[in-house]
């Protein structure tokens, strides 16, 4: 351990710690700045395209991430000749492949939970838009049912017609038609020459709710969002891409505290091989994570995209922090460094595999309509795109 310490380079080791969050920032931020840039709308469309191309590209780099840099180490971790018994072979040797999938099945039915109670809200909100529709229409009928009923009138001998001009002018000016909306039960009336304003009280037996912005009127005079359903599916859409990224910054930010750890406290010529490879895996990474991070389209006051991008950006500098504090007395071998770096590996192994393969290249490829119905040209830049990233992270798994 002192020949250790008398090798270990403290200036070089910082170097290492801010370079690492340079390239992080970096590699996070492009497709953000990108997608928070103002182009022309040609200029709008490649930048989309190519933000797209990114996030396809950071599926292959998170799909290797999990096959060739967690999953050896934490096998390799876990069943270590200087753990206990229970991790040799007499015990049970696949606890690294068990850690990862019960993390995996915990982040499947987390990310369920999560959907499911955004459906069950939008599906309650739906039944009480019906319900005060359908209580509107009933109080104030359609156009069509009063001039049947007033021509039914008319044929039974009930009726009666307004022979002066001046009289039905004024029945004219009278009448009048919904063209608001319910705002704590008052509903809003105007004139159909625009002369006169009427407001008129209507209680309700339920509670009373606003009613959404109108757009076009139906057929029974209550005024309606045709649209209002794609929105709430769009919104139910975004909310879990958003609930995904999350867990996807989760797993990266674990393995990338590891790594600093491990890269914090390794010395002599392994550390600036080991600090080239992690700087070029961290810039994949942060594009990865960057692309679906611009996929959610936060509202530009939003904090939470430069939240998300500033914590990724310090993991990996925080691990390297935490490396050079413990240098003197951590020891990669221990049974607990093995343990903690082990358990810290399958789990991320097991959210980055998930993520991958379900969230990232079954959604945004298998089951996505909008890129069944692209262009051949399109696909195959997008499947190249997949394999590069998988491609690059499988060849930095030599040195990382």
């Amino acid at each position: 351990m002192s020949d250790a310490l008398e090798d270990y380079n403290l200036p070089l080791h910082i170097g290492g710690l801010f370079a690492n969050m340079a390239a992080s920032a970096l590699g996070v931020l492009l497709p953000i700045l990108f997608a928070y840039t103002t182009f022309n709308a040609r200029t709008t469309s490649r930048v989309q395209s190519v933000i797209q191309t990114a996030r396809t590209f950071g599926s292959g780099v998170i799909l290797a991430t999990a096959f060739i840099h967690m999953l050896p180490s934490a096998f390799a971790n876990l069943s270590d000749p200087s753990l206990p018994e229970i991790f040799q072979e007499d015990g049970y040797s696949g606890w690294a492949g068990l850690i990862a999938m019960t993390s995996a099945l915990l982040l499947h039915l987390l990310e369920f939970s999560a959907t499911q109670r955004s459906f069950s809200r939008a599906k309650e909100l739906q039944e009480q838009r019906a319900l005060r529709q359908q209580m509107i229409g009933d109080t104030y009928p359609s156009d069509e049912k009063k001039r049947t009923g007033e021509r039914d009138s008319l044929e039974d001998g009930r009726g009666h017609a307004v022979e002066d001009p001046a009289q039905a002018d004024l029945q004219g000016e009278d009448s009048c038609r919904h063209v608001g909306h319910v705002h704590g039960g008052e509903i809003l009336l105007a004139n159909k020459k625009n002369k006169t304003q009427h407001q008129h009280q209507h209680q309700h037996q339920h509670q009373h709710q606003h009613m959404p912005h109108a757009l076009a009127d139906s057929p029974n005079g209550t005024i309606i969002r045709e649209d209002e359903d794609e929105l709430e599916k769009e919104r139910q859409e975004r909310r879990s891409r958003e609930i995904g990224t999350y867990i996807l910054e989760l797993g990266i930010a674990l393995h990338s505290v590891i790594i600093g750890i491990t890269l914090g406290t390794t010395v002599g010529p392994e550390f600036v091989s080991l600090l080239i490879a992690l700087l070029f895996h961290q810039f994949f990474e942060g594009v990865a994570l960057g692309g679906r991070i611009a996929s959610i389209n936060f509202s530009r006051k939003s904090l939470s995209p430069w939240l998300l991008s500033a914590w990724f950006a310090i993991s990996t500098p925080l691990g390297i922090a935490i490396g050079i504090g413990i240098r003197s007395t951590y020891d990669g071998t221990s049974v607990v460094a093995l343990i903690v770096q082990g358990v810290f590996d399958s789990c991320s192994a097991g959210i980055l595999l998930y993520t991958a393969l379900v969230q990232l290249m079954s959604a945004e490829i298998n089951t996505n309509k909008a890129f069944r119905e692209a262009s051949f040209k399109h696909k195959a830049i997008q499947f190249g795109a997949l394999w590069l990233g998988a491609a690059s992270m499988a060849v930095l798994g030599k040195w990382a």
